[in-house]
């Protein structure tokens, strides 16, 4: 393979991986216009925990894997989770067109898990055909459910769930039979992989529960519409840290950089042309710049990070990055609790994250080194 064209699908998979972000984005907004405050609130818990329980999913089934030397991660999306994806978005297309509270945290649950888990396995096997014709119908069904959504259309969110599901499932289009199954090829590297996402991943859906409490649901909705539009990055940064996992190639930060720089741009651009507010309507009443400036220095910060954890995990050195990612979760926690509740506004938290990522890259960074020799 020419290195032109390994950087061309590079280059379409992080690019079709911003539609995975369109997800959170467009039913943020669909809700915003359909549907009263208090389900706002609610439905941005939901995408959080859902955020939050579909990396812990993908870290035991896709990632423990990757950092178990001689093991390889599933190449097509099991089963399985096809199957609970489709069940879930069974649960929002055939309920109420604003659902209730179990009903909207199964479904988003379900829907989350089956997104995140088939774009990481395409990643790692480098599909990124299937990618690019998943993340158009995925993009079809937001953008569609979202233009219904202006005439208030009940059927909107709806209309946005039926093109998750059909995203997930056109992973299994000509996919060849996989024996991998739910159980990992080493449980007790499993187990810290799983351990240490579970612990990371426990920061968001925490402090948007605590905003939604101490400041309300007004907050807690503009604190995940900033959460969900730099979440635009991760899909960047995620690509990032499969690509180092799998194959380690220092060539692949510099591809991913130069993405993240322009996504940024992308990101201001859109919110000074006033996209953001027509998309999201009266959720976006609440956001400020100051706000989406932290939040991306936050994800930036978090792209540096990736290197030295990178390294760290592609050596099989789980137990050393569980115990770093726990100590850094506690800085996290602990700033942007103290944050939130001496400020009392979802800018605070941002600031609190970049701090709190800003400590914690030497942690990693002197881990790697002592543990592997070296950061990349």
């Amino acid at each position: 393979m020419s290195v032109p064209t390994k950087y061309f699908q590079g280059i379409v998979q992080v690019v079709a991986g911003l539609a995975l972000a369109a997800f959170p984005a467009f039913f943020l907004a669909i809700f915003a216009r359909i549907a009263p405050i208090e389900q706002q609130g609610f439905l941005a818990v939901a995408l959080a925990i859902g955020s939050y329980a579909a990396a812990v999913l993908c870290a035991f089934v896709v990632e423990s894997p990757l950092a178990t030397p001689g093991a390889a991660p599933p190449r097509v999306l099991p089963r399985w989770m096809a199957a609970v994806t489709a069940g879930s978005g069974a649960l929002l297309v055939f309920g109420p067109s604003v659902p209730s509270a179990p009903i909207l945290f199964l479904g988003v649950v379900g829907l989350s898990s089956g997104l995140l888990m088939a774009r990481s396995i395409d990643i790692v096997t480098g599909r990124w055909k299937t990618e690019a014709l998943a993340a158009a119908i995925l993009l079809t069904g937001c953008t569609t459910g979202l233009v219904l959504s202006f005439e208030h259309n009940p059927h909107s969110a709806r209309v946005l769930v039926i093109g998750v599901v059909l995203a997930v499932l056109t992973r299994l289009w000509r996919a060849p039979r996989d024996p991998q199954s739910l159980r990992p090829h080493h449980t007790r590297r499993a187990a810290w992989v799983t351990g240490e996402t579970a612990v990371v991943g426990a920061v968001q859906p925490a402090l948007t529960s605590l905003i939604l409490v101490i400041l309300g649901p007004a907050a807690s909705v503009t604190f995940r519409v900033v959460s969900t539009i730099t979440g635009a990055l991760e899909p960047i940064i995620a690509y990032g840290r499969m690509r180092l996992l799998a194959h380690g190639h220092r060539g692949e930060i510099t591809i991913v950089a130069a993405i993240f720089a322009v996504g940024v741009a992308v990101l201001f651009g859109a919110a000074l042309a006033g996209l953001w507010h027509l998309i999201f309507g009266p959720a976006w009443s609440g956001v400020t710049y100051v706000g989406l400036l932290f939040a991306c220095l936050w994800k930036l910060l978090m792209l540096v990070t990736t290197v030295p954890f990178a390294a760290l995990r592609r050596e099989g050195q789980t137990a050393v990055v569980f115990w770093v990612r726990c100590l850094g979760t506690l800085v996290y926690m602990v700033l942007g609790v103290s944050f939130v509740l001496i400020f009392r506004t979802p800018t605070a938290a941002f600031i609190a994250f970049a701090l709190a990522e800003a400590v914690s890259f030497p942690i990693y960074y002197l881990a790697a080194k002592r543990t592997t020799g070296k950061i990349a």
